[in-house]
């Protein structure tokens, strides 16, 4: 059996065609697609590493090129873990027709998510707005159970240093380091699930990205995996 190719580094050019003015330019199309492929390759990676500790998700890539999903502008490039399909099937179910579609679907989710746009790439644990059931299981076991509340802080004390909390497109950050009960209170006295994303955030400047070489992916992979326990934590199941 032939060995698995390495993971690519992050080079320049990955970075630069995240630029404003080439975000609308198909001809950057074929760049953007090799980044894609390998933002993809680590999901897969994930994937593969999480079966062995018994979390099933699928794998999934965001759009390369401009389209209209995207007004026409690939202002960065992603991929992202979810539930598997047999669970998202059973949410659809459960929830029948009239919103068994959103459920089943693989972007609306509590996603792990590795992404990049022309100044960092992220590693990331997202709540999708109309991923109110799990946004809504988060926040009632944070808010209405203390023991739910010590949980959800050395979850986030736990995790690697540099990862953030931070809500929709806000830009206050609740640093995961530092997390305390008055602050999650605050946090989730606002969030409403249904209306706002949740982000959990760990950035890497793309200097240090492209500097780094194949330790970058690392840390990528690290980061992703350290948020495993958290995303199951979060996870609705009927």
């Amino acid at each position: 059996m032939a060995a698995a190719k390495p993971l690519e580094p992050f080079t320049e050019r990955d970075f630069l065609v995240y630029e404003r003015h080439r975000q609308a330019n198909p001809e950057y199309d074929a760049i953007r697609l090799a980044v894609r492929r390998k933002l993809k390759r680590l999901a897969d990676e994930v994937k593969v590493r999480a079966k062995e500790e018994g979390y099933a998700l699928d794998s999934m890539a965001g759009l390369h090129r401009p389209y209209s999903f995207n007004s026409f502008r690939v202002r960065e490039q992603r991929a992202y873990l979810c539930r598997g399909a047999k669970e998202r099937k059973k949410l659809a179910s459960f929830f029948g027709e009239a919103l068994g579609k959103d459920a089943e679907t693989h972007y609306i989710q509590t996603v792990l998510e590795v992404s990049i746009d022309a100044q960092v790439v992220e590693a990331a644990l997202r709540i999708h707005p109309q991923a109110w059931w799990d946004g809504q299981n988060l926040k009632k076991r944070v808010t209405e159970s203390e023991d739910g509340m010590k949980e959800w802080i050395a979850g986030l004390k736990a995790l690697p240093a540099g990862f953030g909390l931070r809500m929709d497109d806000w830009k206050k950050i609740y640093w995961a380091a530092a997390a305390d009960r008055s602050e999650m209170q605050e946090y989730f006295g606002t969030y409403t699930p249904g209306d706002h994303w949740l982000h959990l955030v760990r950035e890497l400047p793309h200097e240090d990205a492209v500097a780094m070489g194949p330790d970058a992916n690392e840390w990528i992979l690290t980061s992703l995996m350290s948020l495993l326990p958290l995303w199951k934590s979060i996870l609705w199941m009927p």
